[in-house]
């Protein structure tokens, strides 16, 4: 069992669940390109029929992505733990805390960072940019 003395966090059991995961998301996709509802459907012989496939090949395009967006982070993640920067915030340089690790392990920000990074997000959707401060 490898501990990070630095983070108090059980990189092994990090990595032993990222891999799981991994492994889980490929093979839903696996299943889900046999019987893909992303090809057109000839059989759609009304347009409620058609407005129910259309729903499901977008509900498909939906977690195909959201997929695609998760193995990244995984992928991310195990190269941050392979190369020893895993548990270090990508902004501040400052240690993420065990508990954020431990809840999300892809995590790349510390709280503070992380909330800083949302409030600035907010203030751009609202129109603002970080000279109206």
């Amino acid at each position: 069992m490898a501990k990070d003395q630095r983070f108090h966090v059980d990189l092994d059991e990090i990595r032993h669940r990222l891999l799981a995961e991994r492994r889980e998301l490929l093979a839903r996709a696996v299943l889900s390109s046999g019987s893909s509802p992303l090809a057109p459907d000839e059989r759609d012989s009304d347009d409620a029929d058609a407005a129910v496939t259309t729903d499901m090949r977008e509900h498909a395009m939906w977690l195909l992505q959201d997929h695609r967006q998760k193995l990244e982070l995984i992928e991310r993640t195990l190269q941050r733990l392979n190369d020893g920067s895993y548990g270090r915030c990508e902004s501040c340089g400052g240690s993420i805390s065990p508990e954020r690790l431990e809840a999300l392990p892809y995590a790349t920000q510390c709280i503070a960072c992380q909330q800083r990074a949302e409030r600035q997000g907010r203030r751009l959707n609202r129109g603002y940019s970080s000279a109206d401060r």
